[in-house]
């Protein structure tokens, strides 16, 4: 597949894991609507105009004496969503890494953020093996047959969290079919949700 998976700590994720009861809530939605997001990383996203609420999920995965927390949560349209995924572990310090990419500030962590076109085939939607791809699918979002992405990321000191947001929007026919204008425009968009955040915290 030509997905990009949101888990930094893949070992865990592909190996034969135990759901257990989940005990942690790191991402809620208040009264109004607004995402709030507790653990490796505090802020408030405030719920775009008109936006679908993606209720949280919390798992707890186990592999042997490792634990894998995981909350997530999102805001939907029809052709464009931002998730929230956060993330810890019980794994030796280290096992969530993060890389040296461009820095935004959100609440109180510097952010790394990687920018990527992802060509999604229907095929691959119907595979059901990508849990962030059939969590989208749930709220009705058009992503085939492309998604324009920002992924954000942020981890705690000794890599045991990590923070994740992700803004997508669905790129019309494809990935080489994107236009400079498609790109301005997503840009100026992920400038303003970015300023939104910031103005919250």
């Amino acid at each position: 597949m030509k997905t990009t998976t949101i888990l930094t700590a893949a070992a865990i994720a592909f190996l034969s894991s135990m759901p257990v009861a989940a005990e942690h809530q790191y991402v809620e939605f208040s009264k109004a609507g607004h995402m709030v997001i507790a653990g490796p990383f505090n802020a408030v996203i405030p719920i775009p105009g008109d936006a679908r609420v993606g209720e949280p999920e919390h798992t707890t995965e186990k592999f042997l004496s490792e634990t894998l927390n995981v909350s997530k949560a999102g805001y939907f349209a029809d052709d464009q969503f931002v998730m929230v995924q956060v993330e810890t572990t019980n794994a030796p310090a280290g096992t969530l890494t993060n890389e040296n990419l461009p820095t935004y500030k959100i609440g109180d962590r510097d952010f790394r953020a990687r920018t990527l076109c992802i060509d999604i085939s229907q095929e691959e939607l119907d595979a059901d093996d990508a849990p962030l791809l059939e969590y989208v699918e749930a709220y009705d979002v058009q992503i085939v047959p492309a998604v324009r992405a920002v992924q954000l990321s942020v981890t705690t000191d000794d890599g045991t969290g990590e923070g994740n947001i992700v803004y997508m929007r669905n790129v019309p026919g494809g990935c080489d079919a994107m236009t400079p204008e498609f790109e301005a425009e997503f840009d100026a968009a992920f400038g303003r949700f970015i300023e939104s955040i910031q103005d919250r915290n």
